[in-house]
C-alpha cells in the first residue's frame, strides 16, 4: 500500500519538533559549559601571568626580554616562591636615594622613564605584591633591571597588568553563556509551542462540526453523529392516537333517609348481593351451509 504525503506529514512534524528540542538542549548546555570553561581559564590566566613575571632581588641585576612595546609595571613583592640566590646573585641591601622601600634603574635599547603607580595589587597562592611604578617600552629588545632597597624581604617583579586579558576572557565567557542560553531557550520554546499546537485538534467549520449542545461551546473531535429520532412507520395507525378514559370517581355516600345513589359499574357489589356469575356464556352455534356435492367442470 502506497503511503501518501498526508500520511507522512504527522511523522515529519514530530521529527522536526524533536530536532528543534535536541538542538536547543545542545546549544543551552554548550553555552553554559563553554562559558564556565572560559571563566576558569581566565582565573588561571591571571595566576599564570603573575607566575611569569621577571624577578630580581635587592642588590641584583636581571635581564628581561621585551618582545612587544606597551605599558609595563614594577611590583614590590613581599611573599612568594622566589629565591634570589637561584638567579646567580647574592642579595645585598642598597638603600634608595629617595627613601623608597624599593627603587630600580633600566638600561636598554631605548630610554625608560618610570612613573610612580600603586593601582594594582595581587595575592595568589604563590605571590603577593603591589605595583610601585609604571613605564613604557617603545622599542623591543633586552633591558637590564637593577634593583635597590633597604630590606632583603622585598624584591622586584616586572610584567604587565595581570587582569588585562582576564577581563576580556571573562566578558567572552559571559557572552558565550548568554548566547547559548538565549538560542537554546528559543529553540526549546519553539519546540514546545509546536508540540502544543499539534496536540490541539483543529475542527473544520461547517454543518455537523460545531459544538455539542450543552457542553459550553467546546467542540469535540471526532464530531458526534447527528441525533435523528427514529419514528416507526405504521400505515394503519390513525392520525390521532387512541386514548382510554379514566374511570369515573366514586359517588358520595348516601345520606341518612335519602335515596341510594346509583352504583358505579366499577364499584364492588354491595353487601348481601347475590352471587356473581363469572362463568362465560356458552357460545352460540352458528348455522352451517348445506352439504352440496362437488361440481365438476365440463
Amino acid at each position: 500500500m502506497a503511503t501518501t504525503s498526508r500520511d507522512r506529514r504527522p511523522g515529519a512534524r514530530s521529527r522536526g519538533r524533536g530536532a528543534a528540542a535536541a538542538f536547543g538542549f545542545i546549544l543551552l548546555f554548550a553555552g553554559l559549559i563553554g562559558g564556565g570553561v572560559l571563566y576558569i581559564l581566565s582565573l588561571q590566566r591571571h595566576d599564570k601571568a603573575i607566575e611569569n613575571f621577571a624577578r630580581a632581588g635587592v642588590g641584583c641585576t636581571t635581564s628581561r626580554e621585551f618582545s612587544k612595546s606597551g605599558t609595563f609595571y614594577v611590583y614590590a613583592e613581599t611573599a612568594g616562591d622566589f629565591d634570589p640566590q637561584g638567579t646567580g646573585c647574592e642579595p645585598q641591601v642598597i638603600p634608595c636615594s629617595n627613601e623608597q622601600p624599593i627603587c630600580f634603574d633600566f638600561d636598554g635599547p631605548a630610554p625608560v622613564s618610570p612613573r610612580e603607580d600603586t593601582s594594582i595589587s595581587y595575592d595568589t597562592d604563590d605571590f603577593t605584591g603591589t605595583s610601585v611604578a609604571r613605564f613604557e617600552i617603545t622599542e623591543s629588545g633586552t633591558y637590564e633591571l637593577e634593583v635597590r632597597g633597604d630590606s632583603l624581604d622585598t624584591w622586584a617583579a616586572v610584567g604587565r597588568d595581570p587582569s588585562k586579558d582576564v577581563d576580556t576572557m571573562r566578558r567572552g565567557a559571559i557572552i558565550v553563556a548568554a548566547i547559548g542560553v538565549v538560542l537554546g531557550g528559543l529553540l526549546l520554546a519553539l519546540a514546545g509551542w509546536r508540540s502544543k499546537r499539534a496536540a490541539t485538534p483543529s475542527i473544520p467549520e461547517g454543518p455537523g462540526w460545531g459544538p455539542r449542545p450543552g457542553d459550553g461551546g467546546v467542540r469535540a473531535w471526532p464530531p458526534e453523529p447527528p441525533r435523528i429520532p427514529q419514528v416507526p412507520i405504521n400505515p394503519h395507525q390513525p392520525d390521532t392516537p387512541a386514548s382510554v378514559a379514566p374511570p369515573p370517581p366514586p359517588l358520595p355516600a348516601r345520606a341518612p333517609g335519602g335515596a341510594a345513589p346509583p352504583r358505579s359499574p366499577w364499584a364492588p357489589p354491595p353487601p348481601g348481593a347475590g352471587p356473581v356469575h363469572t362463568t362465560p356464556p356458552e357460545p352460540v352455534e352458528q348455522a352451517r351451509p348445506p352439504d352440496l356435492p362437488p361440481t365438476l367442470p365440463d
